[in-house]
């Protein structure tokens, strides 16, 4: 058992250090580290559901997730003319932390249902910080 829980482990170390890593902030690294921080707080909410993540852990990590997200909603824009795409991504990233969150207390609470939906408001989150993304740099190619 030891060994299962200790691989998922060791498969999010190198996000939490990249998470960490915010040496530069520009909109496309900060929506990338987002992007990759709801995909991993997804897949510890399939962990956990499945039974392959205790919730210590689950709680522990999905709470590093909504911190880590939360530290992103203040996306930086270059020019003051992108404030409303810069905006859009904010709110996407708020969104995913949110979800995040709402996924740490539900495992806490061993409530299956919650983090069955904590998890589909992350991918629906998701959805939009992709459409956002995509939107923000559309008219700069």
């Amino acid at each position: 058992m030891l060994r299962t829980v200790a691989r998922p482990s060791r498969a999010f170390l190198p996000l939490l250090a990249l998470a960490s890593c915010s040496s530069s902030k520009t909109i496309d690294q900060q929506s990338k580290r987002a992007a990759s921080t709801a995909q991993a707080a997804v897949l510890l909410s399939d962990a956990w559901l499945s039974g392959a993540a205790p919730s210590h852990y689950a709680s522990t990590a999905l709470q590093t997730f909504a911190e880590t997200l939360a530290a992103g909603r203040q996306v930086e824009s270059a020019s003051p003319s992108d404030r409303g795409k810069r905006d859009s991504l904010a709110a996407a990233v708020t969104r995913l932390s949110n979800a995040a969150r709402r996924a740490k207390d539900a495992v806490e609470a061993e409530q299956d249902a919650q983090v069955g939906q904590a998890q589909q408001e992350l991918r629906a989150a998701q959805g939009d910080l992709a459409a956002a993304y995509r939107q923000y740099f559309a008219q700069q190619q």
